[in-house]
């Protein structure tokens, strides 16, 4: 009887072992004939045609922006501040009879710092001293944008009689630059698709669907005008120049490719 048992569990065992090695050996080689589709797919020929198209769209620049640098000296941190205060209030109040908007003036950065004291020595080695702090300078940069572009050397005269006298600017650009991106990319995109069509019918084939995009440049090139004279504020001063404002070339170039059939 124990003899009829161990030869049961034997053959048992024997089956179980027979059955996990063929689950096992079905399985690969499933997965053997999958993996064998995918044999050679990158070097397979890719019917396609690639083809470029340019844009470009002329701009008037509408923005003029001037940049000023505000800083006033002090005995004390706090007079230096004072005093700094007193002038960007003069500054913002003149700007507001401007009519330049609280949106289109900007902080750029500012500072409160001690100014020491100049060590002089004329003699080596140089005593070593503790450095002595003599006052404080306080500044506050401040960026103005001009929407009457043609009033931007005249306000920036007007800032010099408020006392402003570190201005740099006027600089022109474009507001809504985006907007004539977008144009740029449409007409190079209607380009590319009219050379594409003339290619394809010079090679015999059919367009069909589009699989990849690029796009390169969105560059803006200035093209600059000649200055004009404008009549001054003061009919009895000089006449301030209205700066040339100039013009912005934006291209765009695209390249697209096609299934051909």
């Amino acid at each position: 009887m124990q003899e009829f048992l161990k030869d049961k569990k034997i053959k048992c065992s024997v089956f179980i072992l027979l059955v996990i090695v063929s689950v096992f050996t079905i399985t690969k080689i499933i997965n053997e004939v999958k993996s064998s589709q995918y044999i050679g797919r990158d070097y397979q020929y890719s019917n396609t045609i690639s083809v470029s198209g340019a844009g470009e769209v002329t701009a008037v620049s509408d923005i003029a922006t001037l940049s000023v640098n505000l800083t006033k000296d002090g005995a004390t941190a706090k007079e230096a501040q004072n005093l700094l205060n007193e002038s960007i209030t003069k500054t913002l109040s003149y700007l507001k009879e401007q009519g330049i908007e609280d949106k289109d003036i900007k902080s750029e950065y500012g500072g409160l710092n001690p100014k020491y004291e100049s060590a002089g020595c004329y003699y080596y080695p140089c005593p070593v001293k503790e450095p002595k702090i003599i006052g404080y300078t306080a500044s506050q940069s401040i960026s103005i944008k001009v929407r009457e572009v043609d009033n931007a050397s005249i306000i920036k005269t007007g800032l010099a009689a408020v006392g402003v006298t570190d201005i740099s600017g006027p600089t022109f650009s474009i507001d809504d630059e985006e907007g004539f991106k977008a144009s740029a990319r449409a007409l190079a995109i209607e380009d590319a698709k009219s050379k594409a069509k003339v290619l394809a019918k010079d090679l015999g084939v059919k367009l069909g669907d589009i699989v990849s995009f690029t796009e390169e440049g969105d560059r803006a090139y200035p093209m600059y005008a000649k200055a004009s004279m404008a009549e001054s504020m003061d009919a009895s001063g000089p006449s301030i120049p209205t700066l040339p404002k100039g013009e912005n070339k934006i291209n765009s170039s695209v390249t697209i490719t096609y299934t051909i059939r």
